[in-house]
């Protein structure tokens, strides 16, 4: 429940400063907003030709009792009637406006001739806005119901509008715009003027209206995206969220989801409470929702890049395993003849900073290890280790459990104070319980997948005594490659699907350790640093499930960075059974790591 305040206050916050976070987003921006539709996106243009609708109890203009979802997303539009130039942010809706070109109030054809005519054009980091139909269904339905064939009668009219939607989308795309955020109609007979009253039997023709404009709409704009590729067409379903919004209220902090607040003659007591103003229209409420709604499709590229954090603990978990499959080979004690049985258990966490788009993570974990430890000589040895390991990651909006089965082989050789050794492992990954809290908290989406990492490490160093205490300046290289598989959210919100994606790269240690001890009984200390090289990680892919929009690549650095490493341990023979204890930390310019382990080594 924490976790759902938390990011329920990210998500309002995000709304209502919309426009800052597309400045501090680090490749989703947008420079101006321009406005096309009816009602629902009308800031005052009918207003200030008519005088409707009546103001109060209507806000300014507005056909709610607050500002519309586009006033919302962090742009300041102008009004087309109040002469606002076509150069910056500016608004051509119009409350009652049908799709086409109607004369008055100006259709949505219309409206993009009095933009071009007026000079206007469109660029690469513009966002549109086209939301219509609603209104050619409205009119059309009375006829219908009284026809001999309803469904046949108004289904003209929904493929006509959404052919006009398609046909505004094509021109304003042909015409260079960046992105384009296309809405669908929401469940008409979920609303008041279907709901209830005279027009409640003709609530399933205004539904199958409506089905009928959304599927053509998405067949449309699927075909006019692949052939304007340079302009992203984002869909966004608010038809789909009407369930849910009508039967928990509550979840949204709303407590009629049914009824209109004002009537015509009275306005509610709670305004705030309610989700429809009128018949049709939504309240300031309502509007707030869709504005959050509206974020999770409009930045989805920004917001899918948290799931960087998935393929980076598996990264980060083979390379912590690698390191402590080798720790047993490189201390100062002499290799005695013989095959061990090892086993033991280790403790993780790791702390993330935020990184552009990237939300701060944290990460706890522990495992369980099993293995043979064979020394053939005083000179050579190998063996191997299985290991189970799961850890928790809370990740800004997004959390998930990873386990992993892990296995990892190791030989050593050593020749004086000269050593070398090797390990090489991998490891199957499930990532589980995938959570994201959209923002349009409290819904929540959810997913699984699965993947895979692989590594290999070499290690090379000398020991030298310096009366009594050993120091060893040592060097290591490591290449792990994580892969995790893509997947789609499941939720009734913007639905991501994730690309495949694969972390691969190089890094490079140089350490001293130091240990001292001796009667069965030593400890030791080392200290160094790391750095990675040969970086050839994917970028992180994302895109909207079953809409036009277009696969968003986000290239994320490395967590890390440069990192210093400090380790520490003891070491202890209590008869014929060993025992180590180790602590190893990695602490870089934006995330630090911290890893526990406790071996057993018993003879066979």
């Amino acid at each position: 429940m924490s976790r759902f305040l938390r990011s329920a206050a990210l998500a309002a916050l995000t709304v209502a400063a919309a426009g800052a976070m597309a400045s501090a987003a680090s490749a989703q921006t947008y420079s101006r907003l321009v406005v096309f539709g009816d009602s629902l996106s009308d800031n005052g243009n009918l207003y200030a030709i008519s005088g409707q609708p009546t103001s109060p109890p209507y806000f300014q203009g507005r056909f709610s009792n607050g500002p519309v979802f586009t006033e919302l997303l962090g742009f300041s539009a102008g009004r087309f009637t109040a002469g606002a130039p076509v150069t910056g942010s500016v608004n051509y809706a119009f409350g009652g406006a049908r799709t086409d070109s109607s004369a008055s109030p100006p259709g949505m054809r219309n409206q993009l001739l009095a933009y071009t005519g007026a000079g206007g054009t469109f660029g690469a980091n513009d966002l549109v806005s086209i939301l219509g139909g609603a209104n050619n269904i409205f009119q059309a339905v009375p006829a219908a119901a009284g026809s001999p064939n309803p469904a046949g009668a108004i289904q003209p009219v929904a493929l006509a509008a959404a052919a006009d939607i398609n046909f505004i989308v094509n021109s304003v795309a042909t015409a260079g715009a960046g992105t384009i955020l296309v809405t669908n109609l929401p469940n008409l007979a979920l609303t008041p003027q279907f709901n209830q009253g005279p027009f409640a039997a003709a609530a399933p023709l205004a539904d199958y209206a409506g089905t009928q404009f959304n599927g053509a709409l998405l067949n449309s704009l699927m075909t006019t995206a692949a052939a304007r590729p340079g302009t992203n067409i984002i869909l966004m379903d608010i038809y789909k969220i009407g369930a849910t919004l009508a039967g928990n209220p509550g979840l949204f902090g709303l407590t009629n989801a049914h009824d209109a607040c004002f009537n015509g003659v009275t306005v509610c007591a709670t305004p705030g409470s309610y989700l429809y103003w009128d018949s049709v229209h939504p309240t300031a409420a309502g509007h707030q929702l869709l504005a959050r709604l509206a974020v999770d499709y409009l930045y989805y590229g920004d917001i899918g890049a948290q799931s960087t954090v998935q393929a980076e603990t598996g990264f980060r978990q083979r390379e912590d395993l690698l390191d402590l499959t080798a720790e047993g080979l490189s201390g100062r004690a002499a290799w005695e003849a013989g095959t061990r049985l090892t086993f033991g258990a280790i403790a993780d966490s790791v702390e993330i900073d935020a990184r552009g788009p990237v939300a701060a993570a944290d990460a706890t974990g522990w495992g369980i290890r099993a293995g043979l430890d064979h020394v053939m000589s005083e000179s050579s040895r190998m063996g191997f280790t299985a290991t189970y390991r799961t850890a928790e990651v809370e990740a800004g909006p997004m959390d998930f459990d990873v386990e992993s089965w892990a296995f990892d082989a190791f030989a050593g050789w050593r020749s004086g104070g000269h050593f070398v050794n090797a390990t090489v492992g991998g490891s199957i990954d499930h990532y589980d319980d995938i959570s994201r809290v959209t923002s349009l908290a409290p819904i929540v989406h959810s997913g699984e997948t699965d993947g895979g990492s692989v590594g290999a490490r070499l290690q090379g160093g000398v020991w030298f005594d310096m009366g009594g205490i050993g120091l060893s300046p040592r060097a290591a290289v490591s290449w792990v490659s994580t892969d995790v598989n893509g997947y789609t959210e499941q939720g009734i919100g913007a639905q991501y699907e994730y690309q495949d994606r694969t972390v691969q790269a190089a890094s490079g240690e140089i350490t001293l350790r130091a240990e001292g001890g001796g009667d069965g009984f030593t400890f030791y200390a080392e200290g160094g640093y790391r750095d990675s090289f040969g970086d050839s990680s994917d970028a992180v892919g994302t895109r909207i499930t079953a809409n036009p929009a277009q696969i968003l690549s986000r290239e994320i650095e490395d967590p890390f960075g440069g990192s210093l490493i400090a380790s520490a341990g003891v070491d202890a023979d209590f008869g014929p059974v060993n025992m180590t204890i180790g602590y190893r930390g990695r602490f870089g310019d934006q995330a630090d790591a911290h890893v526990g382990a406790i071996t057993f080594r018993l003879p066979l």
